[in-house]
């Protein structure tokens, strides 16, 4: 018997008919056209049986059995590719316009199935290479392993032939086992001109339609063969999708709202709900087939619910008039702010009724710092099964960020791609697109455009400061009717007033700083001040929190350097403080800005991107409870000489928003064409290079090589998306504050770094991984250089031990940088 995998034993064609069942099932819910369905369904078909061909290797069975190998003659990827592309030469008389290329893509995707896609350009090569031993560095060792393999498959052929031949017919494939096989075993380097041929006819044609949409396919069915392989090798039994209603937030609001009211706070987002309502039943008919969106809505509006009411209604629409259900995908920029989010959709949907007993099934949470737990049925699945499920995004409704989503999009790593196929035909809701770094929107224009249109997902840009991604025209705006437009909601809502206060020089330093704060001070109102870098927020808490304290003020600090526990806990002390109405003031970096749900009476903000502004002006008289203008104080701090903005952010932001923003005070509704103002200029200023050498990567199916050659703005693979850039040297440092983090290192150390046991230490680092996390903060490289290292390379991190932690770490600011750095670390 051939078996795929042991621990327990799995015969191969049970293994082969699980993934082209699995990917077969997957696909049903990708909507396609009808020629790209009978295209992509006949390649993944071939993909499925042939992905696993080269475990018929007796090198690979002997493997299986007792643990020996005999160098690398038991790897099956590359025979299994070869193979692969031998069945695809003539593709059942399919009718797709890019159907010459299905034995390249099948060639491609199940020689990678269990690594990350690279450049296409290094696995290609002709017979007459072979023939001749001039085959290039990067497959030779591969093709001279291949010719063992090769003989090895020709001792056993017709035993592999009785062992397939009834999934073979069961699958109804219209070629000859017997004769394929034989054919392959003859002449299988023909294979190899037949790829090569399609690859030179993509570089030649590069530029054209046709070839710019290989590499969605390519990611579509890579994605299916490898998440169906996973969940066969695991075990893993799929389970039905699950219903949501599409009234379920109507629902919701009914019985936690007044939705009646038209004053007032409240009155304002019931009427910004009704107009998008009515706005979406008016496009159901006058424009079905419209795929991208945008809801521009001021900061406090409620477009969480509102956003998720419009998806819950698509959802409906779409499953009664094209017959499936899209999953919907909430995307956020910063972790900080999912758990909020999450919470909100885990309240709406506790509103079903088996909800909590399949809660996973509904709702995935997927994040780098998620915990990993999936349940179905009322059965919590064990950790390894739940980290598959997880990160296959095998939900209705997805909670992620940005980098989970647009890592796949423009990705190629196998881990992140494996839940491509979800995404297709998706609604994707995008929470304030514009944090995307500016010269990467013509790249994410270019992708959702694609999503849109070949797998028809529907998309949804959601923020108060619209960002110029699209051009006008290619979206339709939902809050709007014949009566009214975003910008009415702006006008009616006027909570803050936006205040330049460069004084004479135009710029603060630290002490200057303090100096306005303490004459502009009005005791009884609370305070957010906001600065670029962590350096001047410490410099600032510790110049002004005892004169504060002896007015009888909490003085809070918040950034990342301090441990996330600590932060978390600040933030919700911030909220409490804040509902109790004491007086309280907050000294902040950008990381309280970005969704983070509190309201100050007056917000400080050093200058920066007038979208980051904006954001800061969010959390100031945010649902209107003042009898006065909230105040937003614009202060730009500068150190020797030099605006701190621009150690953060480049030049161009901090020049062109120090040109838009006006020198008289501004009310809210006039942020609108501010924001409009900036983005035009910097738009018009800003390289998109990285955007163009990204895009032609992707055409080229150049996704990743070890010699990444290219100059630093204008990239040469898709593994050059970097969407947070590693500015400065950094480094990962867990920090034991307290006794809880001790223990929590304890654990770490012996049941991950000290066990022996690979399937036990990877399920104590799931189990571990969160809690770990919640004590690590990035750290300056030179500030924790002499920190023991001894377990750096088990461990990926610097230990900073309790016995030595007032060194290095203070209690209320954490991270101890000395007086004399001037280094911008942000948030």
């Amino acid at each position: 018997m051939y078996l795929s995998h042991n621990n327990p034993d799995k015969k191969l064609t049970v293994h082969l008919k699980e993934v082209y069942e699995y990917s077969q099932d997957m696909l049903k819910h990708v909507p396609l056209s009808d020629e790209n369905r009978d295209m992509l369904e006949y390649i993944s078909k071939i993909v499925a049986v042939a992905h696993d061909f080269g475990k018929y290797l007796s090198y690979f069975q002997d493997y299986l059995r007792t643990g020996e190998t005999n160098g690398d003659l038991h790897h099956h990827s590359f025979i299994s590719a070869v193979f692969a592309a031998h069945l695809l030469r003539h593709p059942a008389n399919l009718n797709a316009s890019w159907s010459e290329f299905a034995p390249l893509l099948g060639y491609f995707v199940v020689m990678h199935h269990h690594g990350n896609l690279r450049d296409i350009s290094l696995d290609v090569t002709k017979s007459r290479h072979i023939a001749e031993n001039t085959v290039q560095d990067s497959l030779y060792y591969r093709v001279n392993t291949l010719k063992q393999q090769i003989d090895d498959i020709k001792n056993h052929a017709s035993a592999i032939v009785e062992d397939l031949s009834p999934l073979w017919d069961e699958l109804s494939i219209p070629l000859s086992l017997s004769a394929e096989l034989h054919s392959f075993l003859q002449n299988y380097e023909k294979a190899f001109d037949e790829v090569y041929r399609q690859y030179y006819l993509i570089d030649k044609r590069r530029k054209q339609e046709l070839t710019r949409e290989l590499y969605y396919y390519v990611l579509l069915l890579y994605s299916v063969l490898i998440d169906a392989d996973k969940l066969s090798a695991a075990n893993i039994e799929r389970k039905p999708r699950v219903h949501i209603p599409a009234h379920l937030v109507d629902q919701y609001r009914e019985t936690n709202f007044d939705v009646n009211v038209t004053e007032g706070t409240n009155g304002w987002r019931n009427r910004m709900y009704n107009v998008v309502m009515e706005r979406i039943e008016e496009l159901f008919k006058t424009k079905p087939e419209q795929r991208l969106f945008t809801l521009t809505a001021p900061t406090g509006a409620g477009k969480t619910l509102l956003s998720l009411s419009v998806a819950l209604k698509w959802r409906e629409q779409t499953e009664r008039q094209h017959g499936y259900t899209p999953k919907i995908i909430y995307a956020l920029p910063f972790t900080s702010v999912i758990d909020q989010n999450e919470k909100v959709i885990r309240d709406l949907l506790s509103q079903l009724d088996d909800f909590h007993a399949n809660e996973q099934r509904y709702l995935v949470k997927h994040h780098h710092l998620s915990a990993f737990q999936y349940k179905t049925e009322n059965e919590e699945l064990p950790l390894r099964k739940a980290l598959l499920l997880t990160e296959s995004w095998e939900a209705e409704l997805i909670v992620t960020t940005f980098v989970q989503l647009f890592h796949t999009l423009i990705g190629y790593e196998n881990r992140a791609l494996k839940k491509f196929h979800q995404i297709a035909g998706s609604i994707i809701i995008l929470d304030e697109i514009q944090n995307v770094p500016m010269e990467y929107w013509p790249l994410l224009r270019s992708v959702l455009y694609k999503m849109a249109e070949l797998f028809s997902c529907k998309i949804l840009l959601l923020t108060a400061t619209q960002p110029l991604i699209f051009p006008e025209g290619e979206t339709v705006e939902l809050l709007e009717s014949e009566m009214v437009k975003p910008i009415d909601f702006f006008k009616e809502m006027e909570r803050v007033e936006l205040h330049w206060l460069g004084g004479d020089k135009g710029a603060y330093s630290p002490e200057e700083w303090m100096e306005l704060f303490q004459n502009r001070f009005e005791d009884g109102k609370t305070y957010l001040a906001i600065f670029n870098t962590i350096k001047t927020s410490i410099e600032i808490y510790e110049g002004i929190k005892e004169w504060l304290k002896e007015r009888g003020y909490d003085v809070i600090y918040l950034s990342t350097n301090i441990v996330p526990c600590e932060r978390k806990r600040r933030i919700e002390q911030v909220r409490q403080l804040l509902k109790e109405k004491k007086k309280v003031v907050v000294i902040s970096t950008q990381v309280v800005e970005a969704g983070v749900d509190v309201d100050f009476d007056v917000v400080y903000r050093d200058l920066g991107p007038i979208d980051s502004i904006v954001q800061a002006a969010g959390r100031c008289n945010r649902n209107g409870k003042l009898h006065e203008l909230g105040k937003v104080y614009i202060t730009p701090i500068e150190r020797e000489g030099k605006l701190e903005s621009q150690y953060v952010y480049k030049g161009v932001h901090t020049n062109i928003a120090k040109e838009v923003l006006p020198k008289t005070p501004v009310s809210e509704h006039q942020f609108f064409d501010i924001i409009m103002q900036y983005f035009t200029e910097v738009r018009g200023r800003k390289s998109f290079d990285a955007s163009d050498g990204i895009i032609s990567a992707m055409e080229e199916l150049k996704f990743d090589a070890k010699d990444k050659s290219g100059s630093k703005n204008k990239p040469r693979y898709v593994s050059e998306f970097q969407l947070i850039e590693n500015a400065h040297q950094a480094v990962d440092v867990f920090v034991e504050v307290d006794d809880q983090a001790m223990d929590i290192w304890q654990q770490y150390i012996q049941q991950v770094i000290e066990e022996k046991d690979f399937e036990t230490r990877f399920e104590n680092y799931l189990r571990l991984k969160k809690d770990v996390r919640q004590y690590v903060i990035s750290a300056p490289i030179k500030l924790v250089k002499n920190l023991d290292r001894d377990l750096y390379e088990k461990t990926r991190m610097i230990h900073l031990s309790n016995d030595i932690l007032n060194q290095y770490y203070n209690s209320e600011y954490g991270l101890i940088r000395t007086s004399e750095m001037v280094d911008a670390w942000i948030m």
